[in-house]
């Protein structure tokens, strides 16, 4: 019953593992999505300042028909004329702030329109591909263990995330990237993520090399997590399933 329950667990943790295309997609969605939202924000205001300058215009158009209508009345007043022309001026400066306000909302308008295009083309563009042409995928992950057993981990991370999907890896190299990231984000205090990584391969490979491995590490993050009843389950499991496996050794230390 308890390899049961902690089987549940270790699946609906492999649901959460991301590739590096979705991480890319991701990263390039929230960059559109904030340009849109700024776009927006300045519609908003330029919408604002238009209502604004228009009621200005409209007030200063009822002054100069009412200084007009009593000019008509007494033609030789020099003081209203002043007025109107003096109101005239004002009105011709809104007038052309509107037409520059105007001109820039249509401006924000079309580039709200080509931002909204390129988000719905989002998910069928191809992602560039990241991997270093110079290098082989197999040399590239060589060389991202090799950083992991310097505890360079934030250069190892990078070169492991591109590699997650790549089609020249074989399944045995696949595990073995997994492998990395998941010691890495264990060795980085991240043990949740950790999981994520272990518990895919002991999940989908129980046969593989590195399953022995995986599930000491699932052991060893649930019990930095405070789980202490699952990572109890993970030793006795790994115990249970490879007692010759090397790691077993550290596993019976661990009950």
């Amino acid at each position: 019953m308890k390899n049961i329950f902690l089987m549940v667990i270790l699946i609906s943790l492999t649901g959460c593992l991301k590739t590096a295309e979705q991480l890319q997609k991701e990263k390039k969605f929230e960059s559109i999505s904030e340009q849109m939202k700024d776009s927006q924000g300045l519609v908003v205001n330029l919408v604002s300042q238009v209502k604004e300058l228009q009621g200005q215009i409209d007030k200063l158009n009822g002054k100069i028909e009412e200084l007009e209508h009593k000019q008509s009345q007494n033609h030789a007043d020099p003081k209203a004329q002043s007025e109107v022309q003096t109101l005239s001026t004002q009105q011709a400066q809104l007038s052309e702030q509107l037409r520059l306000i105007q001109i820039e909302m249509k401006e924000q308008r079309s580039f709200l329109e080509k931002v909204t295009q390129s988000l719905g083309k989002l998910d069928s563009q191809p992602e560039p591909k990241t991997t270093s042409k110079k290098k082989s995928p197999k040399q590239e992950l060589n060389e991202a263990l090799e950083l992991i057993k310097k505890n360079q981990y934030n250069d190892a991370k990078d070169i492991l995330t591109n590699l997650i999907d790549h089609k020249e890896l074989t399944p045995g190299e696949k595990n073995k990237v997994l492998f990395g990231l998941g010691k890495v984000e264990f060795y980085t205090q991240k043990f949740d993520e950790s999981l994520v990584y272990f518990s895919k391969i002991y999940t989908r490979f129980p046969q593989a090399s590195l399953a022995p491995g995986s599930l000491l590490f699932i052991g060893k993050s649930l019990k930095k997590l405070g789980k202490k009843d699952e990572a109890q389950q993970a030793f006795a499991k790994l115990l249970e399933d490879y007692p010759k496996a090397p790691e077993a050794k550290e596993a019976k230390k661990e009950l």
